[in-house]
């Protein structure tokens, strides 16, 4: 019991002594030594957090755009071998009387053919200017309410529901618009000398015939969201009044809701239709699932990355304290021969290891979430599939600030441990 006792007086004696003697030699140290390590210490926080929380905004930004440009928080499809939403009018019915549902946009979908020249005759060694695509019923006004869907308008208007003839065609799908229109990937075709104010035709397939029309396009449309850029959208009643069959029943709806309450609309909804009729997920849940294994790839990618800064910053602390301790050697040797432990010595290192990571993470913790998220959220990098965010959280931030702290810690502990432990007179007299 008496060794217990004298045991951790003595470790509280190094802690006081190795506290006063770290004070001393940070407040003695060159301003600008410590200026340059305390900035190679956010440098590598910012690398830690920064670039991880880049990369993963690379895909994340396309997760939100997803979200916000097209499926809502909720997003209802046609189940596998169903070409519709069966009960559409009761589903809808139910959705927009739910107390947590805010908007919602029923969609109409069908598959189509586009003539972009009104002839299918073309001309000598050339395809005919046609394109098979989906074409998309929707109401302007809900549409707008839920994605905000004129912002997508790079050229020309928006529809309006009060006018019938008219179209929007995803910018994709036109060659003189396309981003992939220089690319010559065989098998894709794309409409030619197409722009607003061309009349096309569009084409249903029906048991009686194909039906007709003909629309004059009011738009182009163009989004990261490959569900705006590659489809044509028109006024949601002209197509009900194409489709053969099942003119009632949609094969889309968008639903705005809590992201925190997705999750259980998605259950309350399923329960209402039953199972089997129709896919009902978050807008999480639908995202293709090679973009989730490309989000794993990044965050492995991004650890990776860090971990070099991590090295790079271990191997700083352990030169700075090594010379530090070296150029003190004599010194050291003094006070272990007045009598002052050699843990209070290491100790004084070691508080001095944690003094560099601690300002240098406080520092990094201001700048990423006071200036470069706010900053990367409201001017996204313009990458050509997603709008590229800062991904951070408080969570993440601090579990990177407690790995840097125990890298520092150690960086610190291991050189002074190899200076303090040399023979008290050869440190002295410097041999």
């Amino acid at each position: 019991m008496k060794r217990i006792i004298d045991l951790k007086r003595e470790l509280t004696d190094a802690l006081r002594v190795g506290w006063f003697l770290g004070v001393r030699q940070i407040r003695r140290s060159s301003k600008g030594t410590t200026t340059l390590i305390i900035s190679i210490m956010v440098l590598t926080f910012l690398n830690l957090v920064v670039v991880s929380g880049l990369l993963l905004g690379l895909i994340s930004g396309s997760f939100e755009a997803f979200k916000q440009s097209y499926s809502g928080e909720m997003i209802i499809t046609t189940a596998p071998q169903l070409d519709h939403i069966e009960h559409s009018a009761d589903l809808i019915s139910f959705l927009r009387s739910h107390p947590r549902v805010t908007a919602l946009s029923a969609r109409h979908v069908a598959g189509a053919e586009i003539l972009g020249t009104l002839t299918d005759l073309p001309g000598k060694n050339e395809q005919p200017n046609k394109i098979s695509m989906q074409v998309v019923g929707i109401e302007p006004v809900e549409e707008e309410i839920v994605t905000r869907f004129s912002r997508f308008v790079v050229e020309g208007e928006m529809l309006d529901e009060n006018e019938d003839g008219y179209m929007l065609i995803g910018a994709n799908m036109i060659k003189e618009y396309s981003s992939f229109a220089d690319a010559n990937i065989p098998g894709i075709t794309l409409l030619t000398n197409v722009r607003v104010g061309t009349r096309v035709r569009v084409s249903l397939a029906s048991a009686d015939g194909p039906v007709r029309k003909d629309f004059i396009v009011k738009g182009i449309v163009k989004s990261k969201v490959d569900q705006i850029s590659t489809r044509a959208f028109i006024n949601d009643r002209e197509l009900k009044r194409m489709i053969p069959v099942n003119k009632e029943e949609v094969q889309e709806i968008a639903v705005k809701t809590d992201d925190s309450f997705a999750s259980t609309l998605v259950a309350e909804t399923t329960a209402f239709t039953g199972p089997d009729v129709a896919r009902i997920q978050t807008s999480a849940e639908a995202i293709p699932s090679f973009l989730r294994d490309i989000e794993m790839t990044m965050g492995i990618l991004g650890n990776a990355l860090s971990s070099f800064a991590l090295i790079v910053a271990s191997i700083t602390i352990f030169i700075v304290v090594f010379i530090n301790a070296v150029t003190k050697r004599k010194f050291i040797g003094i006070m272990k021969g007045i009598g002052i432990s050699p843990l209070a010595i290491e100790i004084s290192y070691i508080f001095q290891a944690l003094f560099y990571g601690i300002v240098g993470s406080v520092v990094g913790l201001v700048l990423v979430f006071a200036f470069l998220k706010p900053y990367f959220d409201a001017y996204p990098i313009n990458f050509p599939f997603s709008d590229g965010i800062l991904v951070a959280t408080y969570g993440s931030a601090f579990l990177r600030v407690a790995i840097l702290l125990v890298v520092t810690l150690l960086a610190g502990y291991v050189p002074a441990k190899l200076i303090v432990r040399k023979n008290t007179l050869d440190s002295i007299l410097g041999r």
